[in-house]
């Protein structure tokens, strides 16, 4: 699989979307879309077109709103930075700093991988041993407020890419990337979109060119780290930390960018600590056996919200559900386990997707689940985030809804048809199409977006997708008149599955009732041994919809990273 081809099949959509919505069908059909719309081909570009916002939950009250770029523009801006991969890779060596290089592997979930954040805090010991004071800070907004021109600067220098702004060659390529983000966003040049992982591979070379300024006034690499936006740097003074700040907020305002003073401190590295909630929930054994886990889980999960309620980390309750989820929940159990998730949902949406991951996995294995229980709960959550426009806690309810089987309220309905989201409405279509609602909904808004522009308008999503299936009145007009979504049709694309699943959180070999003579997978979850025949599969995580791998070598990272430290020329790359 080439390189553009996986930026479209796993590195597009963001990853918060249910599992419904996929780009395997784009990936898979690239060669000939590519001839039809002549993609790398000298003048030729996407045509102008607006992303749909996509609002994710986080912690508390905070958002992070994702972009589902229009596909036309995402073919073209993928095939550029694949085309490009290599000048990229010669770009990023530059920085001494970086460990969040971007890189291509066919075996990740997501196109391009980083490693996780949460293997550096041995590094942040390693490397701070013998100084006295940790410099942390990171870059305010940084996907948001990058100025797309600023791509062409951190690649040619900013003199160079000013006088030659025109020109749209291989020799100024960041002005062909330039152009291809804009053409994704209505031909704005503010921001780049949060979700696809072309986003990731531009914002790590302008991060590089920061490095390289920051590295150039202090006359030498500082000792410690960045990733992504987030830096860690170590020195013997108060003084030269603030001097470095100093230099760092210099460096970021050469390409319009600012230094987030909220999370800037400067602080003894004495004081330097991993996030102890993680090894709380880590440590906490939660029995095997059915009599002492039902006490275990109670235990667990009042342990897991106190340490939410301590901590500022979102990650808090998510990892909690993922670790009790790592223990197989006995049948015996199982009501209490639910009841515990079912609070987790209502007090922690941001955990929506892991729950629906729980509660599949245990339905694909014939667990009871309690239907009422779990109808109040998706009702009370969609009636609460539908009128605030949260896009992921609707979306991901809604999704719950059509998988667990889930009745939902008239009026909730009637609400969620009137979120202007694709990705809400076409789960509302699906489970309408399927006979699972009450009624259609009295009133939407769905026609009133459907025209001759619709295909490069925001909800573009809906329209090709209830256009190619006739739902709700809608019908292939517009999409056979639109000279790129046409080929689309004509190659049978679709970025909406109706047979999708969540993916399990654990198999089981399907012979293992007949190697224990039994007729059901209930019985065989009740056996003490039936934890020992479990094969968990990985949980994705995601830094702005780029999926992180957890590394164990990333010390091979610092010790080529420091091989050159204080010197001037490129270090050789790793690979991660």
């Amino acid at each position: 699989m080439d390189k553009t081809e996986m930026l479209l099949e796993k590195g597009y959509f963001p990853s918060q979307l249910p599992p419904s919505f996929t780009s395997r069908q784009l990936a898979s059909n690239l060669a000939a879309l590519q001839l039809a719309w002549k993609v790398g081909d000298k003048g030729v570009k996407a045509p102008s077109c607006k992303p749909e916002l996509f609002s994710v939950a986080r912690v508390g009250h905070q958002r992070r709103v994702t972009s589902i770029t229009n596909p036309v523009a995402q073919t073209f801006l993928s095939a550029c930075v694949a085309k490009y991969w290599d000048e990229l890779l010669v770009h990023y060596q530059k920085s001494n700093l970086s460990v969040s290089r971007p890189s291509f592997d066919s075996e990740s979930s997501r196109a391009a991988s980083i490693p996780s954040m949460q293997t550096l805090h041995e590094q942040k010991i390693l490397e701070s041993a013998g100084y006295k004071f940790m410099l942390r800070t990171d870059i305010s907004r940084f996907f948001p407020t990058i100025y797309t021109h600023s791509v062409p600067w951190a690649l040619h220098t900013k003199p160079l890419a000013k006088k030659y702004r025109q020109k749209l060659t291989d020799k100024y390529f960041g002005n062909l990337l330039d152009q291809a983000l804009r053409q994704g966003q209505d031909e704005q040049t503010m921001g780049l979109p949060i979700g696809p992982d072309t986003s990731h591979v531009i914002a790590e070379a302008i991060a590089t060119s920061v490095d390289q300024i920051l590295r150039s006034s202090l006359k030498s690499w500082p000792a410690g780290f960045r990733y992504v936006d987030d830096y860690f740097l170590f020195f013997p003074t108060v003084a030269e930390a603030e001097g470095a700040l100093a230099a760092l907020s210099k460096a970021l305002k050469d390409f319009e960018l600012q230094i987030n003073f909220e999370k800037t401190f400067i602080r003894p590295v004495s004081e330097i600590v991993d996030d102890y909630w993680t090894h709380q929930l880590h440590s906490f054994a939660i029995e095997k056996k059915a009599r002492k886990q039902k006490t275990d889980l109670h235990h667990f999960f009042e342990l897991a919200k106190n340490l939410a309620a301590k901590n500022k980390d979102e990650n808090v309750m998510t990892y909690a559900l993922k670790r009790a989820a790592s223990v197989l929940i006995k049948p015996e159990n199982w009501e209490i386990f639910e009841a515990h998730i079912c609070h987790v949902a209502m007090s922690h949406p941001n955990t929506l997707q892991t729950v629906a991951q729980i509660l599949w996995t245990y339905k694909f294995y014939s667990y009871e689940l309690n239907q009422p229980r779990i109808q109040r709960t998706l009702n009370a959550l969609i009636a609460e985030h539908c009128a605030l426009g949260h896009h992921s806690e609707v979306a991901w309810s809604l999704w719950m809804c059509k998988e667990l089987e889930i009745s939902l309220d008239q009026e909730n309905i009637d609400l969620v048809a009137s979120i202007p989201s694709s990705v809400c409405a076409l789960l509302l279509m699906d489970l309408a199409t399927s006979g699972k609602l009450l009624s259609n909904p009295k009133e939407t808004f769905w026609k009133t977006v459907n025209g001759p522009d619709s295909m490069q308008e925001e909800l573009w999503l809906m329209c090709y997708e209830a256009g190619l299936r006739g739902w709700a009145g809608f019908d292939d007009a517009y999409i056979s008149a639109d000279s790129h979504f046409k080929d689309l049709k004509a190659l049978n694309i679709s970025f909406y599955d109706q047979n999708a699943k969540s993916k399990l959180m654990f198999t089981v070999r399907s012979n293992l009732l007949e190697e224990f003579g039994l007729d059901n997978w209930i019985d065989f979850f009740k056996m003490d041994v039936a934890s020992d025949y479990l094969e968990y599969g990985e949980i994705d995580d995601g830094y702005e919809g780029v999926v992180v791998e957890d590394f164990e070598d990333i010390s091979e990272v610092f010790k080529e990273k420091n091989k050159d430290a204080g010197q001037g020329e490129p270090y050789t790359t790793v690979y991660f």
